[in-house]
């Protein structure tokens, strides 16, 4: 196995171990099986089989030849790489953004996974400098209702409904999608 094989799959073979510790922590969700319902041990491991999946399908295509240069994860670093040695660097939106995650993470049980990733999505955004206000709270509220679908009528996840009074919220958005 030549240098640049070993290059382009071995981001790959690392995925398919991350995919692997992963799967056996998503074995160890105990829950009582309900008939006709999901278990919240499905999506998890159907995202993992995805991940799995490619990491797999990626680690052939290197190791038959069938790679393209430009298209490996390695060659896009060190192309990204090389783009962006001059760009200007912003340490302190970075660690505000770490701090906006960690704020989240502390606040999500009080205000509500709903509440609290709408402001937090917009919060983001300004962060980020964009000020387009119209486009980030269209944006956040957008987005916000897409996972509300998604967690409580397609995936039926629990989400953190909040504390009085903020769980009202919670409330509101259930009663907007029926139920």
């Amino acid at each position: 196995m030549d240098k640049a094989t070993i290059r382009f799959t071995l981001p790959y073979v690392i995925g398919l171990g991350v995919a692997a510790l992963l799967f056996h922590f998503a074995q160890q969700i105990e829950f009582t099986p309900r008939p006709g319902s999901l278990g919240p041990d499905f999506w998890p491991k159907l995202a993992i089989g995805l991940m799995a999946a490619v990491c797999l399908f990626e680690i052939a295509r290197g190791l038959l030849g069938m790679r393209t240069e430009t298209h490996g994860v390695a060659d896009a670093l060190e192309a990204e790489e090389e783009t962006e040695e001059n760009a200007p660097t912003y340490p302190m939106l970075l660690i505000g953004g770490v701090v906006l995650v960690a704020v989240y993470a502390l606040v999500v049980e009080t205000l509500g996974f709903l509440l609290s990733t709408f402001l937090f999505l917009a919060a983001f955004m300004y962060l980020g400098r964009y000020r387009r206000h119209a486009a980030v709270w269209l944006t956040s509220a957008g987005v916000t209702l897409a996972a509300a679908v998604l967690f409580m009528r397609i995936a039926y996840v629990s989400l953190p409904r909040g504390t009085p009074p903020f769980d009202a919220v919670t409330d509101f958005i259930r009663v907007i999608l029926g139920g």
